[in-house]
């Protein structure tokens, strides 16, 4: 089935309020921000049994899936983005990555993500169930990288492969659905599992999954209070300093990376939820002292908390 959706000939106060009921109908339950002034968008979707492909152009804005948007979607999918135009910045699984002309960014709708495309912008998007890829994942059933550069490796096979379904009919596509969604599948897993030939032979991959486990176990307790080096290695089974060791080589220290998630889950409450107090969201996110708060709020985000909630 093919649908349209297209802010032309909506009134430019009602623009971008269509545009984010567009989105859910579209895709699932995401958060895009945005005012009322004028905003142009268009999304050409269709939905084949297999999978569904959509063109997507609108001008910039942050677009967010929440906790409250994963519980509240019909099923789990991965999207497979493909940047055709445009700046864009993914945020997923504790990392941001800008993504150029020609990447494809994956995002899992199992976890909770920011993308903010920074000015107008068209990808090419594939919705891929998610039978077809979770169990390629590996033991985290979760992508190693979010994002497949094109200009190289079985990145640059997949983004091409990508502008082929895009160039060709719906009629096509349609034809073709099943084998696409497979292969294009198969095509994605092999690029974002980071393949057993990846230079630097086992012990980068084994520090690599590793670290995948250790920054999955600190995003899901994120909310806890009791969540330290002790209890992670405990609940990891690896010794502290194997934890330290495998964060450091990462770039990260683990009361960083805490840190900076948390101020990452305040910024999304402070925008996600109005009714809240600036206080109470940082309270609640391991932040009792206001001002301190306040500094390393500023100092990750470059605004107030206050600000920040526009």
């Amino acid at each position: 089935m093919r649908s349209t959706w297209t802010t032309e000939d909506v009134r430019e106060h009602e623009q971008f309020a269509y545009w984010r009921d567009a989105i859910c109908d579209a895709f699932v339950p995401l958060q895009p921000e945005g005012d009322c002034g004028r905003f142009r968008g268009r999304i050409d979707s269709l939905a084949l049994r297999a999978m569904h492909a959509s063109v997507v152009e609108a001008d910039a804005h942050p677009v967010h899936l929440t906790r409250q948007g994963i519980h509240r979607q019909s099923e789990v999918s991965f999207f497979a983005n493909l940047v055709l135009e445009g700046e864009v910045m993914v945020e997923q699984f504790g990392e941001a990555t800008r993504v150029r002309s020609g990447d494809i960014y994956l995002l899992d709708t199992a976890s909770a993500f920011t993308v903010t495309f920074g000015s107008r912008f068209r990808i090419f998007c594939v919705t891929l169930p998610e039978h077809l890829l979770r169990h390629r994942m590996g033991a985290l059933g979760r992508p190693a990288t979010s994002v497949l550069r094109g200009d190289a490796g079985s990145g640059r096979i997949a983004s091409l492969y990508m502008q082929a379904l895009e160039s060709i009919s719906p009629l096509e596509l349609a034809d073709i659905q099943d084998m696409a969604a497979d292969q294009l599948s198969t095509l994605i897993a092999r690029a974002v599992s980071r393949s057993p030939d990846d230079p630097g032979g086992p012990r980068r991959n084994g520090h690599r999954t590793a670290l995948q486990r250790i920054l999955s176990h600190i995003d899901a307790h994120l909310a806890d209070e009791d969540l330290s080096v002790e209890t992670a290695s405990r609940a990891l089974c690896m010794s502290r300093s194997y934890l330290y060791q495998v964060l450091g080589e990462a770039g990260h220290t683990f009361a960083g990376y805490v840190r900076d998630r948390r101020l990452d889950e305040c910024r999304r409450s402070l925008q996600m939820n109005p009714q809240a107090s600036i206080t109470e969201i940082a309270v609640r996110w391991g932040f009792p002292d206001q001002s301190s708060f306040s500094r390393m709020f500023k100092a990750r985000f470059g605004k107030t908390p206050r600000a920040a909630r526009g």
